[in-house]
């Protein structure tokens, strides 16, 4: 009995800790809009609901609303990525292309926000992490700010060293988890 007892309580961990896992990683767990691909709906993630269980009293109404081709390009979500302890961005020609196509979304939406979450690698203590990826999110704030955009336009929030993207055991791990994403809030 006791050498099947460990095998499953191994199985049953692994089971919760990837569920956790990808709740965490991915946008379908948090409520976020998702795009499937150009030509598709943006839906947004609703809980799984058992139709057998529903009652009389209970509706289920599912919005379906298009994406245009600007809105696809900014849910999607832009990394500007940063050298070790520094906050300078490189304007590169995907930076460019996402500020063009912003800037015009803007002039047709002027109520809508740009979401800028700064993000930091695993070396230096959390309280300095945190503080890092605060500061990148708001040089990434000043340089939407200095290429046209409004204050009211720009939210920021760090996230420190919580959601990294790669490993932070290599450099070029590290390298990419050392960014601040820019997406359509």
């Amino acid at each position: 009995m006791n050498r099947f007892l460990l095998p499953l309580l191994i199985l049953l961990w692994s089971l919760l800790y990837t569920g956790w896992w990808n709740c965490n990683r991915k946008p379908l767990c948090s409520g976020e809009p998702i795009v499937t691909d150009t030509t598709s709906m943006v839906i947004a993630a609703t809980p799984m609901i058992d139709s057998t269980k529903l009652t009389d009293s209970v509706k289920v109404d599912t919005v379906k609303v298009a994406a245009t081709p600007e809105e696809q390009i900014l849910f999607t979500p832009l990394d500007v990525y940063f050298k070790v302890n520094q906050s300078g961005i490189e304007k590169t020609a995907e930076v460019k292309a996402f500020i063009e196509t912003a800037k015009k979304y803007f002039e047709k939406y002027p109520d809508k926000v740009l979401l800028i979450t700064g993000h930091a690698d695993g070396d230096g203590s959390d309280e300095l992490n945190q503080r890092l990826s605060e500061n990148r999110a708001k040089q990434t704030k000043s340089f939407l700010l200095k290429e046209g955009f409004k204050a009211t336009q720009l939210t920021t929030e760090g996230k420190g060293e919580k959601e990294p993207i790669a490993s932070n055991d290599t450099p070029e791990g590290k390298a990419k988890n050392r960014r601040s994403t820019i997406r359509l809030k």
